[in-house]
Order: structure tokens, then C-alpha cells, then sequence
């Protein structure tokens, strides 16, 4: 594999975040994002993750495609799930619900604690959580991990990234209006589907080839790179598509014309 393959790169982050993980779990892990709100603090998980779904509405799904440790995990089983399912699009109700279980049961803990004086209130401590990795967090770690290469093992490529994550839910909002894009050569195109075959959310990616004039305006993709690396005719590429509008209506004009 070549070093300017964007996928090479991508693989080289991810096992990066896989390995310092352990070492930074309660800086990395989102479901922290939940303990801080309990405490009523900002804390770095918390500035960490809302970078990501700051920058979602410009550069997609990067955080979850290049950052996170349980989405790697679920990887690891390279798509050869036990189980395989006919529904790609993920469980809309599903993703609806659990963002709304989990800030709500969070905030209800916060407001408690804030009725009994055992808070004042969120303050501003990035380092509330210390890197150290006791015995408790030790499990915690081990069973997050368990859990995402268990799902990996049974479902189909991250469906617990699609259907269950609530910060891939929050992500996937921002992504709708992702400037950063593959985009299909529609004339190159032959519809081999081998960018599908090796997609990690398993996108229809050839789909897009005559409903959006090639754009794959699909809020699952998380920029890994691997269908733009597969293929052999180069006719996939990622770009900055600053207005969709435009861009199919001037491909429109130029296959009318031809």
C-alpha cells in the first residue's frame, strides 16, 4: 500500500486512538460526556466531542471514521458479521431514542443533584477526569471493547455505530450538509461495487451514480477513504462540494449538452 493512500493514513489514526485509549479512556470515551453532566462539569470528552460535531456540517464524520476506539472495534471483524442483515439504512426510531435516554437521563441526574446542593452548577474543568486506569475503569474498558467486537462479530458492518451510538446519531445530523464528499466521475464509473464491498458502513455507493450526478450525499460516510483507494478506474474522489445545488445542476447542463 502506498503512503499517499488516504485509507493508509486513516488506518494508521485509528490504531493509534485504539492504542492510546486505554491509557486516555476517560478523556476519549463519549459516554463519559455523560458522567460529566452528572458532576456538572465541561469536561474534555465533552470539548473533544463537540469539536467533532462542530466540524461535522464541514468535514463529515471524521471523529467517528478517524478517532473512535469502539468504532475500530467493531471493524476488526472486516464485515464478516454472523448475521446478516437486508436493511442497510439505519433503525430511525432507534437512533431517535437513544440520544434522548441518554441526555435525559443525565440532565434528570444533574437537576437532583443540583436541587440537593450537591452541585452549583456546570463550571468549566477539562481535567476533571484523571488518565488513571483503576480497577473499575479497567472493566469499563475491557467491556466497551468486548462489546463493539461482539457487534462487529454478530451484526453488519457497525450497525451499533448507526442504530445505537448517540454521539454517530448527533454526527450524522451535522454530516447531512458535509462539504467534504466522494464524488463519482459518472463517465469512469464501470459499477464494479467494489467501493461497497469494502465500505466500513456499507453505503450503496454506485446508487449515487445517476440519482445525484455522482455526489454520495450519504450522512453514514465516516471519510475513511477505502472506496476512493479501491478503485481502479480513479473515478472516485473525495472533494469539497461548497454547493450540491450547483454541482448537480451544472453536471445536469453538461450531460444534456453532451
Amino acid at each position: 500500500m502506498k503512503l499517499n493512500k488516504l485509507s493508509f493514513w486513516n488506518t494508521v489514526s485509528r490504531i493509534l486512538f485504539l492504542l492510546l485509549t486505554p491509557a486516555f479512556f476517560r478523556l476519549f470515551n463519549f459516554g463519559f460526556i455523560w458522567h460529566s453532566i452528572y458532576w456538572g462539569v465541561i469536561s474534555f470528552v465533552v470539548l473533544i466531542w463537540f469539536f467533532f460535531l462542530l466540524i461535522s456540517p464541514l468535514f463529515g464524520r471524521i471523529g467517528c471514521g478517524w478517532f473512535c476506539f469502539v468504532g475500530t472495534t467493531q471493524d476488526l471483524p472486516f464485515g464478516y458479521s454472523l448475521i446478516k442483515l437486508k436493511k442497510k439504512k439505519p433503525i430511525l426510531w432507534l437512533r431517535f431514542i437513544m440520544p434522548i435516554g441518554f441526555f435525559v437521563s443525565s440532565l434528570t441526574f444533574f437537576f437532583l443533584r443540583l436541587r440537593a446542593g450537591e452541585i452549583v452548577g456546570f463550571r468549566f474543568a477539562p481535567t476533571f477526569f484523571s488518565t488513571e486506569l483503576n480497577t473499575h475503569y479497567q472493566h469499563i474498558w475491557l467491556y466497551d471493547t468486548l462489546g463493539a467486537l461482539l457487534m462487529g462479530v454478530l451484526l453488519e458492518k457497525r450497525w451499533a455505530c448507526k442504530n445505537l451510538c448517540v454521539m454517530g446519531s448527533l454526527s450524522a445530523i451535522g454530516s447531512t450538509w458535509s462539504r467534504l464528499i466522494p464524488v463519482i466521475d459518472t463517465e469512469s464509473c464501470n459499477l464494479c461495487k467494489q467501493c461497497e464491498q469494502v465500505c466500513l458502513v456499507n453505503i450503496a455507493i454506485t446508487d449515487y451514480v445517476n440519482r445525484k450526478h455522482g455526489l454520495v450525499t450519504n450522512s453514514e460516510c465516516i471519510q475513511c477513504g477505502r472506496c476512493v483507494d479501491v478503485c481502479k478506474r480513479e473515478a472516485l474522489k473525495f472533494k469539497f462540494i461548497w454547493s450540491r445545488k450547483r454541482y448537480i445542476a451544472t453536471a445536469g447542463r453538461m450531460k444534456t449538452n453532451n
